[in-house]
């Protein structure tokens, strides 16, 4: 527990936000920020940012040039948010050497933006080895696109074992490209089971490759309600037999 400088606010703030109280707790905390509690600035910059994003980037600069870690974290998502990508990187650089998970795997998805796949690749692998779920899927991803197929599949059904819904999609497209598509429709299932918009709108594509127009109008509409973009439009047009723009449907593509 951080003391000195600032500690009665920062505690009677939480305690007031605790309670429901934001607009009494955010005042303790300005005041526990000003006297210098980097705690309290990380807490004031959460509370902020929704609807001051200047002042939220001024206190979790100064509890990051501090070295709060979190602080360093949030800093780098404003930044790369506002399209300061170099900056974002410095702080999520910062932040992952100080052991943050979370600024390791948002390094390595600033890496991939520029297609550094192999850079991108190294920092989800640290931060996948700690644990860090998302980090597993983006590795297997990456080692993919790098035509490490077997390693990518290592990961993939290491991230997929523990439930996460891109991983069961991700999975069943990497066995889908290596030809095992029975392998593939049993993973892209347990995907839908998970209400995955990925896995849902493959199961149409291959209930149309068994010429189930039904089921793949069925799968089609479930994920465009799971939110994937093409879903929706893809069942209608099974529906009608005609695309959105007159011209006649092609089923069977993914």
């Amino acid at each position: 527990m951080e003391t000195g400088a600032g500690e009665a606010e920062f505690q009677e703030a939480k305690s007031l936000q605790k309670q429901g109280q934001v607009r009494e707790a955010v005042r303790h905390f300005r005041a526990a920020a000003e006297a210098g509690h980097v705690g309290a600035m990380l807490k004031l910059g959460v509370l902020v940012v929704g609807r001051d994003e200047a002042e939220a980037e001024r206190w979790w600069r100064a509890a990051a040039e501090a070295g709060e870690r979190v602080a360093q974290l949030n800093l780098g998502i404003l930044c790369s948010d506002q399209g300061r990508v170099e900056e974002a990187e410095r702080w999520y650089r910062e932040a992952a050497e100080a052991g943050e998970l979370g600024a390791r795997h948002n390094l390595g998805l600033l890496l991939i933006g520029r297609r550094d796949v192999e850079a991108a690749a190294e920092q989800f692998r640290i931060a996948a080895e700690a644990g860090h779920t998302d980090s597993v899927t983006n590795l297997g991803l990456a080692l993919g696109e790098m035509g490490r197929a077997e390693e990518s599949e290592e990961w993939l059904r290491r991230a997929a074992g523990e439930g996460d819904g891109r991983a069961l999609s991700a999975l069943a497209n990497h066995l889908y490209s290596q030809g095992r598509r029975e392998e593939a429709d049993e993973w892209w299932e347990k995907g839908a089971a998970a209400g995955d918009p990925d896995s849902l709108f493959n199961l149409g594509v291959r209930c149309e490759h068994r010429n189930d127009m039904a089921g793949a109008e069925e799968y089609f509409r479930r994920a465009g309600q799971a939110g994937h973009p093409r879903g929706a439009a893809r069942a209608a047009a099974v529906a009608r037999g005609l695309r959105e723009n007159g011209a006649p449907y092609m089923p069977g593509l993914f």
